[in-house]
């Protein structure tokens, strides 16, 4: 068995550490192969990629793009160049959706008499915004616990600040991924169907998420079929997030030594 984590986020998105943070913790787990994933970034990517190469820890540069299709249907992207031509554009374009969902989520929040700003949800994060720095702007208002009960209560599909996504569809985000010249991966699929995989297949999907923290091992078989089934490359992560955000396990991944060893031969070695 192997451990890699290729699912990984640091304070550029909704984790709470540092790029170089998140990579000596990783390296500390015992990680072997790893990849920064901050949602619709790559700025965290050169001082992750520094920090990776002090550690002598083998690096892939991420990304996790996250699509209006689902609140959890996002695509994964490996060794994307973060320099290739309108990439870094569009990341951005995705961005700036996101604060608009945000904005409207706050005035959601305040039509409900919650007490709390945008600026509030601005303070703590370094690029990207989301639902989870809406949940620690309530938890710091002390009006939930943590980012769960913030969901549960207020931000989650069904709930009463629940504003539907904005991000490019799962086929562009798809196509965006390998224009930087990456290869593009299905994260936590457990909320898409073998219909779905196949079609995405289709538009140059190469990967899906067998390994993940609530995969069961039903879960990691039938991942696996579709994986043959379709010709994608299994992969796996925590979806570390860090301390007090409800994803505080990093490097928790391991998997069997085939399965390692299709990973690296699609990194080319």
């Amino acid at each position: 068995m192997r451990r890699i984590d290729l699912h990984a986020h640091s304070s550029y998105s909704d984790g709470t550490n540092t790029p170089a943070e998140v990579v000596r913790l990783a390296k500390g787990r015992g990680v072997e192969l790893f990849a920064l994933t901050d949602h619709d970034s790559v700025s965290g990517l050169k001082e992750a990629a520094g920090e990776a190469k002090r550690s002598a820890l083998r690096f892939l540069r991420g990304v996790e793009i996250n699509t209006r299709e689902e609140d959890n249907l996002h695509v994964l992207g490996y060794g994307v160049d973060a320099d290739a031509p309108g990439f870094e554009g569009a990341l951005a374009e995705f961005r700036s959706r996101r604060q608009a969902r945000i904005a409207a989520m706050v005035e959601k929040l305040r039509a409900l008499g919650v007490d709390i700003a945008l600026s509030d949800v601005r303070a703590a994060h370094r690029e990207v915004i989301g639902r989870p720095h809406i949940a620690d702007a309530l938890r710091r208002r002390k009006v939930v616990s943590n980012r769960h009960e913030a969901f549960e209560r207020f931000l989650a599909k069904g709930k009463p600040a629940y504003i539907e996504p904005m991000g490019p569809t799962v086929r562009e985000a798809i196509e965006l991924i390998r224009s930087a010249g990456g290869w593009a991966s299905l994260a936590h699929p457990g909320c898409a169907g073998v219909e779905d995989v196949e079609r995405y297949a289709g538009w140059g999907l190469e990967g899906i998420e067998v390994y993940y923290p609530t995969h069961t091992q039903g879960v990691v078989d039938r991942l696996l079929d579709w994986a043959w089934r379709f010709g994608l490359t299994p992969t796996g992560g925590s979806d570390y997030h860090g301390p007090k955000t409800g994803r505080e396990e990093i490097g928790g991944i391991v998997m069997p030594q085939e399965v390692y060893e299709s990973v690296v031969a699609r990194l080319g070695g």
